[in-house]
């Protein structure tokens, strides 16, 4: 008699749980293999196109800062990603990470974003001009107040001072110091050599010729310098013809004007109570038409953003208030704590220096 015929083969694991499932259960089985063995998809990242931050390519592209900071952050947690426009979202979709939004923006709370990536100034876009004619009478303006006058005041009188001194140690020894021998000409003449010497003019009409008077003029010369430069910086504050450009604060800036300011933004009416008016417009270049038809007179966003689209418009910043970006990161805990690092280092702080100066 055959050994197979009394004794069956043996039959595999795999035959034998495919006998003993049901075959619905073996369908959900399988299905369930496939999905588990299939790779994650990359979750959406909503990109706001805010220049200089984020700037969007002809071929859909991104670069900016705030783009760069992501990428690097997402490659050091290991986070996978697409980077979709805010605007392709479907409506109702709530993506984890969107960049950048304003710190007054986040709808997260603060241990669901990152640090503030920037510190901006608010920026004001419109006003006067500030060049040719209109800006030279704006600025000639500034010198006609009295506290000017009073600078003008004591200057005068310190000129006064050390012509009179000069006029003692000189008018014995020196000539051409009052020659007619009245005191208040010899004390005139004092007061003109002072000034002259102070602004480094220097005429040679009148000179010290006793070691005395020498000795006068060398003190004040040295004193000169000082009182140029003190009063060189005092001018240029009365003009406003400042290097930095938050020179004014945001109250005296929109004192009695009329300001725009985009609804949802991160500037709203409670920055803006010192202006005139206030108006709400859904958007920047919503309000930048209005400011151009004169039904306002300045449009308030973070100054980067507001110089990046204002074209040829003026654009201040201000002094007083500051809008700071995030990246919304609600959840990915790992990705925010890789934002934070690298938002602290100095690396970053340099980057942000060197592109964006200091406010």
């Amino acid at each position: 008699m055959l050994r197979g015929l009394d004794h069956p083969a043996p039959v595999s694991r795999a035959v034998r749980m495919r006998k003993s499932l049901p075959l619905p259960a073996l369908a959900l089985f399988l299905i369930a293999c496939l999905v588990g063995a299939a790779p994650s998809a990359a979750a959406p990242v909503a990109v706001v196109a805010m220049p200089p931050y984020t700037i969007e390519g002809s071929d859909d592209s991104w670069r900016g800062p705030a783009v760069d900071l992501f990428r690097a952050a997402a490659d050091e947690a290991g986070y996978e990603y697409r980077l979709v426009p805010a605007g392709d979202l479907p409506a109702g979709a709530a993506p984890q990470v969107t960049l950048p939004v304003f710190a007054g923006q986040a709808a997260a709370a603060q241990d669901r974003r990152s640090l503030p990536f920037h510190v901006d100034a608010v920026g004001l876009v419109g006003g006067s001009e500030t060049g040719g004619t209109a800006g030279f009478l704006q600025r000639l303006r500034g010198l006609l107040n009295v506290g000017f006058l009073k600078v003008v005041g004591i200057i005068c009188g310190l000129l006064l001072v050390a012509g009179t001194i000069f006029w003692l140690v000189e008018r014995s020894g020196n000539d051409d110091l009052g020659s007619d021998g009245s005191r208040l000409r010899g004390i005139g003449d004092g007061f003109w050599w002072a000034g002259v010497t102070a602004t480094t003019i220097g005429y040679g009409d009148l000179v010290p010729r006793t070691p005395p008077g020498r000795v006068v003029a060398m003190v004040w010369m040295l004193f000169s310098m000082a009182l140029t430069s003190i009063l060189t910086a005092y001018i240029v504050s009365l003009t406003g013809a400042r290097n930095s450009p938050a020179t004014t604060s945001l109250s005296d800036a929109i004192a009695d004007q009329r300001v725009g300011y985009i609804a949802e933004g991160p500037i709203g009416p409670d920055l803006l109570r010192g202006a005139g008016t206030t108006a709400r417009f859904v958007s920047l270049p919503a309000a930048l038409s209005a400011l151009d038809a004169g039904r306002i007179d300045l449009v308030a966003h973070p100054y980067q953003a507001a110089k990046a689209a204002a074209g040829d418009r003026k654009v201040q910043a201000t002094s007083g208030a500051a809008a700071m970006p995030v990246i919304e990161t609600a959840g990915a805990e790992e990705l925010r704590a890789a934002l934070d690092t690298i938002i602290l280092s100095p690396e970053w702080q340099q980057r942000m220096e060197s592109e964006f100066g200091r406010n």
